[in-house]
């Protein structure tokens, strides 16, 4: 079991050591005793987890952990890592504003509430590294799997993916080095911090009181424990989508708990994209 399971509320997700060493200073982080299959640093309110490179191991990293934290209401949920980019200033920081999946072509749009945001671009994730630097772009190799599997936990609004500059047509992959790594997470750490207060005081508003659409449906339809977990996160997100209840018709036409999952994630998206 993760330690400070009632108190921590933001979780952040890197795939390398040198990704997470800054932060680990900044918020003396320490490492967790208990055996895990990731490598897993917490304060009172912080849980940092280094996942491993690539898709795979970056999503086996957030279900693994996310699944420790269920009853955590709307989690700020953070994406850091290195990106290669075709122009950018090596060390640069920025925020994704739409995260590809290059593999699956799937689509993700972060919601970035406020003006407190650094310099925002597309990230493209693949399977293997970009080093072909053809499009003017960020590229990794965990975006996409990050966001794809914390909407499952949380609201977009509170889901991000920041990425520092590593590499660009002047300076490609070759070049880096874990030591460079640690030196441009630190040049940002302030920054980092800030967009963590702010993500935590815009949790507060976005976390209303208990929805009483949620007691209503786990009582007249079956969920398991990860469907309730996915449940819940799809109707925080559609409370702050709309100022109407989701459940009309007293839930007619559905079958099963899965019937409800797969119509309600369906109306989540319609509204994050009229939004």
């Amino acid at each position: 079991m993760l330690m400070n399971q009632k108190s921590a509320n933001v979780f952040i997700f890197v795939a390398l050591e040198c990704e997470a060493k800054a932060l680990i200073n900044q918020y003396k982080l320490k490492k967790e005793n208990t055996s895990h299959p990731f490598s897993v640093y917490s304060n009172e309110n912080i849980i940092l987890t280094v996942t491993g490179v690539g898709k795979v191991a970056m999503a086996s990293g957030v279900a693994y952990v996310m699944a420790g934290f269920s009853a955590i209401e709307m989690p700020v949920m953070i994406n850091i890592g290195i990106a290669g980019h075709k122009r950018e200033t090596l060390g640069s920081l920025f925020v994704a504003s739409k995260v590809v999946d290059v593999e699956s072509n799937k689509v993700f749009y972060p919601h970035l509430i406020g003006n407190n945001w650094p310099k925002s671009s597309e990230v493209k994730s693949s399977t293997l590294p970009n080093t072909y630097y053809s499009e003017n772009c960020l590229n990794d190799m965990e975006a996409s799997a990050f966001y794809e599997t914390a909407v499952r936990f949380s609201s977009s609004e509170l889901i991000h993916c920041l990425k520092v500059v590593s590499d660009n047509e002047e300076s490609t992959i070759e070049g880096i080095n874990a030591k460079i790594v640690v030196e441009w997470l630190a040049l940002h750490v302030d920054k980092i911090e800030q967009i963590f207060e702010y993500l935590q005081q815009l949790r507060t508003s976005v976390v209303p009181d208990e929805l009483q659409e949620y007691t209503k449906i786990v009582n007249q339809w079956h969920f398991s424990v990860s469907g309730k977990v996915r449940l819940k996160a799809l109707l925080r997100r559609w409370s702050v989508l709309s100022s109407e209840q989701w459940l009309k018709n007293e839930g007619v036409g559905y079958e099963n708990g899965k019937d409800i999952l797969r119509k309600l994630a369906v109306d989540v998206d319609k509204m994050d994209v009229n939004l």
